[in-house]
């Protein structure tokens, strides 16, 4: 069986592969739009990058970041992708703009400066950053402190995730918390807004109601005593399927909790009995056709239909999101678990045929699914080793 040494040797050889001096690309192939800087895939491969203290990558990373940065669209937004090479080659997103290419773009851009302390880099990206910064405060609407994210709004671009998201707005506190180490200011109602999130997303009978951003959608899902933070929020309604990143950036940016570092454990036993392996799928549980969303589902595509129960974005096992997952429950202390997850990985890649890097696997018989050589899946593999490995993961990502 491959161990993880050996898949992790694979995985930097492949984010090496990806770096150009226009940024990394997210995949070597040419399909799909692939072989483009994508704001998204650069940044969590520069993330490795800054993990592995890899100066390629890291390289890779600071190139990403300007050409994201030069097609910066007059109102703030950051392009979700560009070709390189064709500064008007730019996409913000087709069905919908992506929310997520901004929040990572100012992470991806903080981070760079905090690790490298590249000043000249800085100076080219800060105004950039700012600009963004003020898109996301705008994307508000109401002015209340969470972005609001349209479906296909986000990386699960063909899955019906929207409204206030736990992963868009995570990776927005995030990113503010890197800007105030950098420049002193702090968004106004900062720890008020973490507070708010932290307990609004999982509720529990011990919130203090202050903070409660609806009471009669906060009181229902209360009584579901759900074992993990909400995908995302609606007026009115919550949904409370697992969303793998969103719940990995919520262990890595919050305080730890005793109680819910126990319920986590709960949940992961709960979730291997689910799968029959503990693997973590990108959201669970699957939709089905007799799910009341699955209208949302079945259209939402933008080149064939790839969301089948267990497959992609529907339960799909995407290694990028077990990866960042492990992270989040390192930081928390669940060690075992993490070795338990990283062993699975290593049996289910062992078993794979044509190992290639894939984007996941599925959740019905694990074989592996979407395009190959992603350097989204490198990450992931990256992420492992590193929770694996006991590394200060808190302080190399400045959380």
């Amino acid at each position: 069986m491959k161990n993880i040494s050996a898949i992790h040797n694979d995985a930097v050889d492949l984010l090496h592969r990806l770096c150009t001096n226009d940024g990394i690309l997210a995949s070597t192939i040419e399909a799909d739009n692939y072989k483009r800087i994508w704001a998204r895939d650069s940044i969590v491969c520069g993330l490795a990058g800054i993990l592995l203290k890899d100066p390629l990558i890291m390289d890779g990373l600071k190139n990403s970041l300007l050409t994201l940065s030069k097609g910066q669209h007059e109102l703030g937004m950051i392009p979700s992708n560009i070709l390189p090479g064709d500064s008007k080659d730019i996409s913000f997103g087709s069905l919908a703009g992506r929310i997520d290419a901004n929040t990572w773009f100012i992470i991806g851009s903080c981070l760079y400066f905090l690790t490298s302390e590249d000043d000249e880099t800085w100076n080219n990206l800060k105004s950039a950053v700012q600009k963004c910064r003020i898109f996301l405060n705008t994307v508000e609407f109401n002015d209340r402190g969470w972005t609001y994210t349209p479906i296909s709004g986000n990386w699960a671009d063909e899955y019906p995730v929207h409204g206030y998201t736990l992963y868009d707005n995570c990776l927005r506190l995030w990113g503010e918390k890197l800007w105030t180490k950098i420049t002193g200011e702090l968004l106004d109602g900062y720890d008020e807004l973490v507070e708010k999130t932290c307990s609004n997303f999982w509720p529990t009978s011990a919130t203090d109601t202050r903070t409660i951003y609806q009471t009669t959608a906060f009181n229902h899902a209360l009584e579901d005593k759900i074992m993990h933070y909400a995908a995302f929020i609606l007026p009115g309604n919550y949904d409370l399927r697992f969303d793998a990143a969103g719940n990995a950036l919520a262990h890595l940016i919050f305080e730890p909790d005793a109680n819910k570092k126990n319920t986590t454990r709960a949940f992961l036993s709960q979730l291997n009995s689910d799968l029959g392996r503990l693997a973590i799928p990108a959201f669970w549980p699957m939709i089905t056709r007799e799910s009341p969303d699955w209208n949302l589902l079945a259209g939402n595509y933008s080149f064939d239909f790839k969301n089948h129960p267990g497959y992609f974005h529907n339960g799909g096992i995407w290694p990028v999101w077990m990866g960042l997952y492990c992270l989040g429950l390192s930081k928390i202390g669940l060690e075992e678990e993490v070795n338990q997850i990283c062993s699975e990985f290593e049996k289910m890649v062992s078993s794979a045929e044509n190992w290639s890097f894939q984007e996941y696997f599925n959740a019905v018989d694990f074989k592996t699914g979407g395009k190959t050589e992603m350097g989204y899946t490198a990450s992931g593999i990256v992420y492992m080793n590193s929770a694996l490995s006991g590394s200060n993961i808190a302080t190399m990502l400045q959380l």
